[in-house]
């Protein structure tokens, strides 16, 4: 459950935002959503798959973190061992939202920055933590990053929904078959994850081709087939734990 608020700089001034890594402020997940826009930084880190929403339909992207659920093979304690941090997890407990989310298309939907009030991470506690507002109510240089995070996360995920659209009308999407050995001697098969069909996508016709490279998603979707190479990693990380 959360207790998620617009974030105010009178009732809101004294609290502080911890921002230590740790499984008790959520982090202990073996997926977590990502946006296209960081797929340079997450291929070199982590595998990248896409899912499906049994219910919609709907493809979303994620980053693999391990492989049973509340495993996160990256997370050692109070450190993450990635050079990169997905934006999902940086922005926590923060998100935005919308005074007016039925507004029409075109209308202003009234974008503010919440705040999950029961996020272990909220505190008003002198020790520890980052400030939201100096004294003056203004925002901290914390807070001013927070809200250019949130901007780069909310574009993304409108690039994203594109992209991936682009990729299900042009048939680039299907299932990725994960079977894994770990040193145990287990085996396992993951089903429900989704990645890029590279023969498709290179017999595209010219037209789709061009079109996909002006908008930035040709270079994502073969680095979206490529980040699956971090599987092997993974599996690594699994035996060495």
């Amino acid at each position: 459950m959360s207790n998620t608020v617009a974030l105010n700089n009178e009732s809101h001034r004294n609290l502080k935002v911890i921002t230590r890594r740790g499984a008790e402020y959520g982090e202990a997940t073996h997926l977590v959503p990502v946006v296209a826009n960081e797929l340079r930084n997450l291929v070199l880190e982590y595998p990248v798959c896409i899912t499906k929403d049994p219910n919609t339909g709907q493809f979303s992207l994620c980053a693999l973190l391990g492989f049973e659920p509340g495993e996160n093979l990256y997370l050692q304690e109070d450190n993450w061992d990635a050079q990169y941090i997905p934006m999902h997890i940086r922005r926590q407990p923060f998100m935005v939202g919308y005074r007016n989310p039925e507004a029409a298309v075109g209308e202003d939907r009234g974008a503010v920055i919440t705040l999950d009030l029961d996020s272990k991470r909220v505190t008003e506690a002198d020790a520890g933590g980052e400030r939201l507002f100096d004294d003056q109510g203004n925002n901290t240089p914390f807070m001013q990053q927070v809200s250019e995070l949130l901007g780069q996360l909310m574009a993304g995920m409108e690039s994203t929904t594109a992209f991936l659209t682009v990729l299900s009308d042009s048939d680039l999407i299907e299932p990725a078959h994960i079977n894994v050995q770990f040193a145990s001697g287990e085996q396992k098969r993951y089903e429900g994850l989704y990645t890029v069909n590279e023969d498709k996508l290179q017999k595209l016709d010219a037209d789709k081709l061009v079109n996909m490279h002006q908008h930035g998603y040709l270079q994502a979707a073969y680095w979206l087939g490529a980040s699956m190479g971090q599987v092997r990693k993974l599996i690594q990380r699994k035996n060495q734990k």
